[in-house]
């Protein structure tokens, strides 16, 4: 299992039981928690130091949605954790996963933090959508398994996408941007990453 020494993990849950279950977890996995937070006023205290979120959908009647917002403004990944079916996620977040309560902190870890195979970096499976941006949270978590390091990590998303703009005249026909931008993150971790933890 991964080691998560050192990483913010906010927790924004109202259900304090399950809230305690999930804080329990991540921080025996070496984690920070943030939180937990039972409102969006308390998780919006948060938002700036999480590198990654678990993200109750219903919080007391109001919707979470506006920290996901902030969460991915900045590129930092994060699941939907809900007990309710009939909830709607918007468009702009459907890149995101969605567990139902019922999953289990194994679950959420697995969704976060997705397992990676032969030592190589994950590959990202399809999304729905090819919008760069909407890949900017997937982007910036595989940056931090390479890595360890949060500066050092965006430093890695930025040149990443700095090559893709100058090899954009040599994708593959019909390649995924998900995998292809994973193939240039990798290609300059593999060069350039010692560079990139100074």
């Amino acid at each position: 299992m991964r080691d998560l020494r050192g990483l913010h993990i906010l927790i924004v849950e109202d259900e304090w039981m399950l809230a305690g279950d999930l804080a329990r977890f991540f921080s025996n996995m070496g984690a920070i928690v943030l939180g937990p937070a039972a409102t969006v006023e308390q998780a919006s205290k948060h938002t700036d130091a999480a590198e990654a979120a678990i993200l109750d959908v219903n919080l007391n009647g109001r919707r979470v949605f506006p920290i996901a917002d902030k969460l991915m403004r900045r590129g930092i990944p994060f699941v939907f954790f809900s007990g309710d079916n009939d909830i709607a996620i918007p468009e702009h977040l459907r890149f995101a996963s969605n567990l139902r309560k019922s999953s289990g902190s194994q679950a959420v870890f697995n969704a976060l933090f997705p397992p990676r195979s032969s030592g190589e970096a994950k590959t990202f499976e399809p999304s729905s959508s090819d919008d760069v941006f909407a890949l900017l949270p997937k982007l910036r978590l595989a940056a931090r398994l390479l890595l360890g390091d949060v500066d050092a990590s965006d430093r890695l998303v930025e040149r990443t996408l700095e090559q893709a703009i100058r090899d954009v005249d040599r994708r593959r026909p019909g390649q995924s941007t998900e995998n292809w931008l994973s193939g240039i993150m990798r290609e300059v971790a593999k060069a350039r990453g010692a560079k990139l933890l100074h």
